[in-house]
């Protein structure tokens, strides 16, 4: 049986998507392959022949068409609408189409409408089904396989499937699934569970050393959702890492996503720069405790934020964070109080969200029973939607709209990116990979090029944080080509969504509820009614 995997493309403008500066300075035009679909091909038996297609590097042919018995489409809410390409070309051939990913978890019905068969949840456990109905023809199967695989049996990603792998900046691996905290706007935890699941050492190894035989160069993510979700396991592997790094010449640098608290435990921070760790992101998401009470976030509400995100950093560690705007009971001044926490907090590659209600978390089931959830269709892109809920506080959906474009344009401006990046990475105390430094220095000559030469604004603001960091602490370089390289995508992004909300906002959908708010004392139910929501 032939078998065509296909990974819809991501939209050109999301935080996130930084292609273009992948493409201008790195010469590389991908991002990161699908790791889910690399898996689930190692679990397709011999005689299935597999061709997997990245669209967003290049798409299908007609040749991969017509080969084709059957197409394998995994994506993420973000990616719908390349999805709806891709569905309405199968049908065209007359080719049946298998669907997962986070997308039938967040809307199952479509799912099934759209698809022969459907897998919710993961999928390891249930291929062996699924190949049977492959093999039958049985077609209208839907699979659930919930969130309890045993990753220690998580079979080698084919990675031999990707044409080049140089074509991306960075290669996904994954070490857990699940995360044991409570956020109320959270799917992972609804997908994946909250029961933290690891893979062996071993594991990440024999995956290391296959990108290293087949000439990967370039950084590897691990995509956990929260690294540290098990912290006993996460150090074991961390130790065995940074051994087997030395044993094989610290091939390659690591980010990954990890809680805050992460800055609590001496012996995480220690271990992750022995690691060859370079990065981490964090859900850091408002510095208002009353708020991250609200949303159950409580995992961020001891200490300082601000002095974690210090002694990470004095580990030798570079930060990048989301924040969100919108929960229940914020005041007009969240807005000053975000803009002040992201200059004081020196991080760059910050990115602000308005709070979005996925399909089946904590927070959609609430909204829905206050009557303030809004029937919108999502796409899952938090910088160019979300509040698709009647808000509870001050603040009515055009003020957030409204203030939100213009915090986004403030933080992306040359001046206060420089301007706040400088003293994190003055504070940042690690060594430069000087093999990273050996294939990344022609991209690094490019941006500097770029953002010092060629730019239409920034210039003064670029060369002046250049100055800083290459004489006061020529360590963070690393660093600083990062923040750059996003800086490039990042400052043009907050143009464009702001041209994007303003359209909206000029001629909103019928049914989107703009100028209502609930107040916070008034219960659910009254507060329904007052609205007319």
């Amino acid at each position: 049986m032939n078998v065509l995997m296909l990974y819809p493309k991501f939209p050109d403008e999301t935080f996130w998507n930084a292609t273009p500066s992948a493409r201008r300075f790195m010469h590389r035009p991908g991002l990161m392959p699908p790791l889910g679909l690399l898996t689930i091909a190692s679990y397709l038996p011999d005689d299935f022949e597999v061709r997997l297609v990245d669209r967003n590097l290049a798409p299908e042919s007609g040749a991969d068409w017509e080969w084709a018995d059957v197409a394998f489409i995994s994506l993420m809410m973000a990616q719908q609408a390349d999805y709806e390409v891709c569905l309405a070309e199968a049908r065209r051939q007359g080719t049946p189409v298998a669907i997962g990913g986070p997308f039938t978890h967040a809307f199952p019905e479509r799912s099934v409408a759209d698809a022969d068969w459907v897998c919710f949840g993961e999928a390891e456990d249930v291929m062996d089904a699924f190949v049977s109905d492959l093999r039958a023809g049985r077609r209208g199967v839907s699979y659930h396989g919930g969130s309890k695989t045993n990753m220690e049996t998580v079979r080698l990603p084919r990675f031999d499937l990707l044409p080049d792998l140089n074509a991306y900046v960075t290669m996904p691996l994954q070490f857990s699934r699940g995360c044991p905290f409570q956020c109320e706007f959270c799917d992972i935890i609804e997908i994946y569970g909250r029961v933290p699941r690891t893979k062996k050492p071993e594991q990440i190894f024999t995956e290391l050393a296959a990108l290293k035989r087949i000439g990967f160069d370039g950084y590897v993510f691990l995509v956990d959702d929260n690294f540290i979700g098990n912290k006993a396991r996460a150090k074991v592997l961390l130790k065995a890492l940074a051994g087997w790094n030395a044993d094989n010449g610290h091939p390659f640098r690591f980010y990954t996503e990890a809680s805050i608290n992460l800055a609590d435990d001496q012996e995480l921070l220690e271990a992750l720069p022995r690691a060859n760790f370079f990065m981490v992101f964090i859900g850091i998401e408002t510095p208002d405790p009353k708020l991250l009470k609200t949303t159950l976030k409580f995992q961020n509400v001891p200490g300082d934020p601000l002095q974690k995100l210090g002694r990470i950093r004095e580990h030798g560690v570079h930060i990048t964070a989301g924040f969100i705007i919108g929960f229940d009971g914020e005041e007009r001044g969240i807005f000053d109080v975000q803009r002040a926490f992201i200059r004081d907090s020196g991080i760059g590659v910050a990115m602000p969200g308005l709070l979005q209600a996925l399909p089946h978390t904590q927070l959609s089931e609430r909204l829905e029973k206050e009557g303030r959830l809004l029937k919108a269709i999502m796409s899952g892109i938090s910088t160019m939607e979300g509040i698709n809920f009647v808000p509870k506080g001050e603040m009515t959906k055009r003020e957030y709209l409204e203030r939100y474009m213009e915090l986004v344009v403030d933080i992306y401006a040359p001046a206060a990116y420089f301007g706040r990046i400088v003293p994190a990475l003055l504070a940042l105390r690690r060594t430069v990979s000087p093999r990273i430094w050996g294939s990344g220095l022609l991209g690094f000559l490019r941006l500097i090029l770029h953002l010092g030469f060629t730019a239409k604004d920034g210039k003064g603001a670029f060369w002046k944080a250049f100055a800083r960091v290459l004489f006061a602490n020529p360590q963070a370089l690393e660093a600083f080509a990062f923040d750059c390289y996003y800086y490039h995508h990042l400052h043009h992004h907050a143009a464009y969504v702001q041209g994007e909300l303003r359209r909206y906002l000029a001629a909103p959908p019928a049914e989107d509820v703009l100028d209502a708010v609930r107040s916070p004392e008034a219960p659910p139910d009254l507060a329904a009614a007052a609205s007319g929501a």
